[in-house]
């Protein structure tokens, strides 16, 4: 004889109570700090991108677009390595006094300045202050054509006398290369004479250069061509330009 089965509840357990932990609330930032950190990125966006760059980060902050970590990093990590650099050529490179634009000059090109002349003196250069607010390191090698200008620095292997005409009139030359450097590095950031110069470079080389016509083809040991300017590189330019139209013309279209 077989007993039934009886249904028996199943055991009801309680839920274990746990002590409620506080969430964790965002450290306030205070707008004296927000605007301060601001100011630091405005400042190394000018310092990497010139008046263009400080123009782009404050529309992004306008906008309340936040940059990336990689973009901060970058900008500072920029920003730091210029600021050594012109820390570097205000020690132990500019001397004398100039006017008001050899001084604005010799700060916005210090960054590039401060690297050339660590580079020159690093290699054992001999250093020469002009009177024009310029510096030259005469090298033994290194150095492209007969020398090249870096802000305010101009690394040569020519050994030249400085009281002759045709240094005199070198200098002159490299200073307006100086002055180039300056204007760009204010507008675009140090990148944007050598990137425009490389530029122009390519489709206008040696003495069809622009920037070496404006500071003067006959002081700077270039003889002038006859076919100004070049041919080939107004077809290249010209070539350039409608391909980029048909190619936003392509874009637009439905």
């Amino acid at each position: 004889m077989t007993t039934p089965t009886l249904d028996r509840p199943a055991p009801t357990v309680a839920p274990e109570r746990r002590p409620a932990v506080p969430e964790r609330q965002a450290t306030a930032v205070r707008p004296g700090d927000r605007r301060a950190r601001r100011a630091l990125w405005w400042a190394a966006r000018l310092i990497c991108g010139g008046l263009v760059g400080l123009v782009l980060a404050i529309v992004g902050t306008l906008r309340g677009r936040a940059p990336s970590r990689l973009r901060r990093g970058v900008v500072a990590a920029g920003a730091a390595v210029q600021l050594a650099s012109g820390a570097a050529f205000a020690v132990a490179g500019s001397e004398g006094e100039g006017g008001l634009w050899e001084t604005t000059r010799a700060v916005v090109n210090a960054p590039v300045s401060g690297a050339a002349l660590l580079y020159g003196v690093g290699k054992g250069g001999e250093v020469h202050q002009g009177d024009n607010g310029t510096t030259a390191v005469v090298l033994g090698d290194g150095v492209v054509r007969a020398g090249t200008m870096f802000g305010t620095v101009f690394l040569t292997d020519q050994h030249m006398e400085a009281d002759s005409p045709r240094t005199q009139r070198l200098a002159e030359h490299e200073a307006r290369h100086a002055d180039q450097w300056a204007a760009f590095s204010l507008a675009g950031g140090p990148a944007a004479f050598p990137a425009l110069y490389a530029l122009d470079e390519a489709f206008f080389p040696g003495a069809f250069n622009h920037f070496e016509r404006q500071a003067g083809l006959d002081d700077g040991g270039y003889d002038t061509p006859s076919d100004c300017p070049s041919l080939a590189g107004r077809l290249t330019l010209v070539s350039l330009g409608l391909a980029a139209s048909s190619t936003l013309a392509a874009r637009r279209r439905p």
